[in-house]
């Protein structure tokens, strides 16, 4: 469900100014007075812990890489779940571009987008998918891009049914969304979407295959991370808190699963 108001998106630049204002004031006031209440405490944690994101961010799947490089082996791993993660990181950039975030509150999505494309070209290459296919497929990723971060995506609504359910079906009426507030909400079931077949293929099999526990590890904990810097830094913005709160939990679940699963080795092919 998605809705046009305050809590899903708009007013971006009033926002950020209000933001920016509230870092200056309390800049200024641990410089003059030397210490902080506990609203800029929770700020400039808030900030430091951004930044270790946005750190870790940077090799976050540097570790899936390495290992699908060295085992020269794709096995485990899901060409999927990769692909709709690059939609989820277009849709989160583009919706923070667009309503003027800190770029510390999402920054590290964008490094998690080019080590993920490193990941599909890796996993594409390794199960032969075929130059024909990886390169339409770019053709239309590059194409969603340069719509999700246009000012037509930007500005356009579309319109969906709004009813209020206290008042009976005969209250219902057409509301005009903004697109971007939408895509977001869409972009939180995709993330439950793409962990959802690789838990199960897990549970099912009892196999890891080629997945980096650091990966997940550092999914888990950014995620977490994300949950406490979004609610401080951008406390209207409840579909990315619900997405972060919902890519914290289901990675954990990956994570429970390599270690129980990692020491199991995967069957010996017959030949």
């Amino acid at each position: 469900h998605c809705r046009s108001d305050p809590k899903m998106g708009g007013g971006g630049g009033t926002k950020s100014a209000e933001r920016a204002e509230a870092l200056r004031v309390c800049t200024r006031a641990l410089l003059d007075e030397g210490r902080l209440g506990s609203s800029c405490s929770s700020l400039f944690l808030s900030k430091v812990l951004s930044l270790f994101v946005l750190a870790g961010g940077m090799f976050f799947k540097v570790f899936q890489i390495t290992k699908l490089a060295k085992n020269k082996s794709a096995a485990g791993v899901s060409l999927s779940q990769f692909c709709m993660e690059i939609c989820v990181s277009a849709i989160t950039l583009s919706f923070n571009y667009h309503i003027s975030a800190p770029f510390t509150t999402y920054g590290e999505s964008f490094f998690i987008l080019l080590q993920n494309l490193v990941l599909i070209a890796q996993v594409a290459y390794y199960t032969q998918l075929g130059l024909p296919k990886f390169f339409v497929g770019a053709a239309l990723y590059a194409a969603l891009l340069l719509f999700l971060f246009s000012d037509f995506a930007r500005d356009v609504k579309v319109p969906a049914p709004a009813c209020d359910l206290t008042a009976g079906a005969s209250s219902c009426q057409i509301s005009n969304l903004r697109l971007q507030d939408c895509l977001q909400a869409i972009s939180t079931v995709i993330v439950i979407v793409s962990r959802i077949p690789q838990i199960i293929t897990i549970f099912r099999t009892r196999e890891v295959g080629n997945l980096a526990i650091m990966t997940w590890l550092l999914n888990l904990a950014g995620a977490s991370i994300r949950v406490f810097t979004t609610r401080r830094e951008l406390p209207d913005q409840l579909i990315l808190q619900f997405a972060f709160f919902m890519s914290a939990s289901l990675s954990g679940v990956v994570v429970c699963q390599i270690l129980a699963f990692s020491k199991k080795k995967p069957k010996a092919k017959t030949q």
